[in-house]
């Protein structure tokens, strides 16, 4: 009788031998699986309890987690001894005195316990407990240790965060006030691994909360921000050719700031973002408003003083952009009065040669242009513009029974005074079809008549305003 293993089951033996002693030899001891010579310590069963330490056990489980079982379960024992010390938000704290959405609030403190996870250091390993299924790690951490440790990189972001809050107020005073936004937001951003504890900094006149200090500096700093100057309202005209600008100043009390954002907005025919303009060492910005939608009713230009422009580049603009979502600013609404001007429409108009017996192109843009509440002078003398349409037909043959009918025409805008063209535009080839060429020019008239209206007198008004 043959009694020899067979090569295959020889090479999986050895496997599985392989990978029990690649266990038994991970933490350098054989394991007992008889837990009388393996006693489970007391740790695994009675959670410890100490004034003094902070504690946290983690275990694996090397069926799941057969290659990093060790590596889980240090993990897992971190996690637990992070969870006695993970900061929480306390009552009379900066994070608690903003007036931010909650998402933003508890992504924040959820960033900042990830932080305290991430920088916990200086523990020890208090015991270590593992059979061929399991494996249990049990660290400390010496709290007055941590304590002592975290009191001094408090301390010392306090102090930098003063430092910036000081200069800050000194460059608030010159009101350079790219500079103090700078410096007062570095100084807030300094304490942001403690915005949701209660934060004392001792100062020559008291006892303050520094974070709120700072706050409150950004928050006088938006409300004192003024747009002086400029005229009280903005009329577009055919004196101005419809573009005018509006000249103001930023100041901050009293004095010129420079290197402050203004954001414009107005009714425009066609999409435009929001302008921003830079006040310039003077304090002195210019507006340049021009294409003004004439549909639209209680027409204003609207300036904002724009302080998310003043955010530093090194900073978390997310952060500061939320900060920033509570401060006032000031508004402005300068009315516009859009002045539409008067025409006076004149027209030839021929049927082969010949003067026609009405005026079709000529009544199409005076409806036209009265349906659009334009302003139509009885004569040229009392118009802004006058419109000169000149147009004739010619004909062109039959087709299958047919009579072909062309048109052609000129619409000629020029200003009254002076006489300078601003818009002009032909059409040749404009086909009429009928029964006999006077109804096919009428035809061809027609035509053209719904071009002016629909398509002509728009590219005419956007040419002059």
């Amino acid at each position: 009788m043959n009694t020899s293993i067979p090569r295959s089951a020889s090479l999986l033996l050895a496997t599985v031998l392989m990978v029990s002693m690649a266990f038994s030899c991970k933490t350098g001891k054989p394991l007992a699986e008889d837990e009388s010579l393996n006693p489970r310590p007391d740790w695994m069963t009675n959670r410890p309890v100490s004034g003094a330490y902070f504690i946290g056990i983690g275990s694996a489980s090397k069926t799941m987690q057969p290659l990093d079982f060790d590596d889980v379960a240090r993990k897992n024992a971190l996690n637990d001894l992070a969870q006695g010390i993970r900061v929480r938000v306390q009552g009379n704290t900066f994070l608690n005195s903003l007036e931010v959405n909650k998402a933003f609030s508890e992504e924040f403190i959820s960033n900042i316990s990830t932080t305290t996870d991430e920088e916990i250091t200086d523990f020890e390993v208090a015991g270590q407990w593992e059979n061929k299924s399991e494996f249990w790690v049990y660290y400390r951490l010496n709290k007055a240790q941590y304590y002592a440790a975290k009191q001094a990189k408090k301390d010392q972001a306090m102090r930098a965060a003063n430092d910036f809050y000081q200069k800050g107020h000194a460059a608030e005073q010159s009101a350079d006030i790219p500079s103090a936004f700078d410096l007062y937001l570095h100084g807030l951003l300094a304490l942001r691994d403690y915005w949701n504890e209660v934060n004392e900094f001792a100062t020559d006149t008291g006892v303050v909360f520094l974070e709120n200090e700072i706050y409150a500096s950004l928050q006088r700093m938006a409300t004192g921000l003024r747009m002086g100057g400029g005229s009280p309202s903005l009329v577009l005209s055919v004196e101005n050719n419809y573009v005018q600008s509006w000249q103001g100043q930023v100041l901050y009390e009293g004095k010129p700031a420079r290197g402050v954002t203004v954001t414009s907005r107005f009714p425009s025919r066609r999409f435009r973002k929001p302008a921003q303009f830079l006040s310039d060492t003077n304090g002195r910005f210019s507006v340049s408003v021009s294409d003004v939608d004439p549909a639209i009713t209680g027409k204003t230009l609207r300036l904002n003083i724009d302080m998310e422009s003043l955010i530093p580049a090194d900073l978390d603009r997310k952060i500061a952009s939320a900060l920033l979502g509570n401060l006032r600013t000031e508004t402005r609404e300068i009315p516009i009065t859009l002045m539409l001007p008067a025409f006076y429409v004149q027209s030839s108009e021929k049927n082969f040669g010949q003067p026609a017996a009405g005026a079709v192109l000529q009544n199409a843009v005076r409806e036209g242009l009265s349906e659009k509440s334009y302003r139509l002078a009885s004569s040229a003398a009392e118009c802004d513009f006058v419109v000169l349409i000149e147009s004739n037909t010619t004909q062109g043959g039959t087709s299958q029974g047919f009579f072909v009918t062309l048109l052609e025409y000129n619409i000629t805008v020029k200003r009254r005074v002076g006489g300078e063209v601003v818009f002009q535009k032909s059409e040749t080839g404009v086909k009429g079809l009928q029964l006999n060429y006077d109804a096919a020019s009428a035809e061809a008239y027609k035509k053209t008549r719904e071009t002016l209206k629909n398509e002509v007198i728009d590219a005419m008004l956007a040419a002059i305003l």
